[in-house]
Formats: structure tokens, sequence, C-alpha cells
């Protein structure tokens, strides 16, 4: 996950035990203290409210890499255009239709995540809970006023945490 006042990343012991979530009550790089506590995030509990900020609803996602999946289309689609226009029409379809095969086994074998609508931050290690399901516009649009609000107030404390570590550095004890 990602620290939403330093933008650093970094892993939580997903499903773990009480005992490696009790090192992880704040972000390691600059202190942003999380909204629930970290002992209640292991594979003995449903995942029922996002760590970072509290919301309590979820989508579930292939965890995928988008970008490489994009890579994968667009080269696809270059191989059977080649090979319609170097082999034949049924050279290219029968590319196609391997090619697809391909895609439907790697996303049938793909694990799912959890990702939090507010903050994004996805959790991978948790069971899947039958009350999140996938992605809904309708909620996306709900949460994305939602969010910038939200970001707008964790730019605002990292800062004030930020001025008020620099001042106790700088020795002024302002």
């Amino acid at each position: 996950m990602a620290c939403p006042a330093c933008e650093r990343e970094f892993h939580l012991p997903g499903g773990g035990t009480a005992r490696n979530a009790a090192a992880h009550s704040c972000c390691p790089g600059c202190g942003f203290a999380f909204a629930a506590s970290l002992e209640d995030f292991t594979e003995d509990h449903a995942l029922l409210e996002c760590a970072i900020c509290g919301c309590e609803e979820f989508y579930i996602q292939k965890d995928f890499n988008r970008q490489l999946g994009v890579i994968f289309a667009v080269g696809s689609l270059m191989c059977v255009f080649l090979l319609m226009v170097l082999v034949g029409h049924l050279a290219g379809l029968y590319c196609l239709f391997a090619l697809a095969g391909i895609d439907f086994l790697i996303y049938w074998r793909w694990k799912n995540v959890t990702v939090c609508y507010l903050c994004t931050t996805v959790y991978r290690g948790f069971r899947q809970q039958p009350a999140h399901k996938g992605f809904y516009l309708g909620n996306e649009e709900k949460y994305k006023h939602l969010r910038r609000d939200w970001i707008d107030t964790v730019e605002g404390r990292g800062d004030a945490e930020v001025a008020r570590n620099d001042s106790e550095i700088s020795g002024t004890g302002e």
C-alpha cells in the first residue's frame, strides 16, 4: 500500500498474524497514523474497513498490471493483423482464437484483490468477502468528490506534521 501523506509504498503482512500487524500502526516513513487498528487485519477477521481511511466499501479486481494488459492486447492485435496481411485471413483468425484462449487462461488463473473505493488501497492475501463485488461506476462517482476532500485533509495533516518535525529538528520549538 502507499502512504497517502508521503506516497511511500510498503507492504503490510496481509492476512498475517496480530503480532506482525502490531509493528505497523503508522507509516514507517512519515508517521501517518492509520484509521484502523491493524490488529484487526488478520486471516481470522473479515476485511470490514480500510486501514488507511476507514471506508467500509470495497470492490474486487484482478491483480494484474493494466499497462502490461494493454501492451499484451496491442501486441496481439498487431500479430493478428500482420498474419492476416502476410499469410492469410485463416491464419490470422487461428492466431486470434489462440491469443483469446491464452488471455482467458490468464484471467481465470489470476487472483483477485480487494480495493478501497475512497483511498484505492489494494489488499492482497485476505479472504474475499461476499459483500465485496466488482467495480461499480455509481460508487466511484459517489467517492470521487469524497476522495478529493480526503486527499486535501491528508495533505493538510501531512504538511502540519512536516512543519512540526522541521521545527523540532531546527530547535526553534515553534
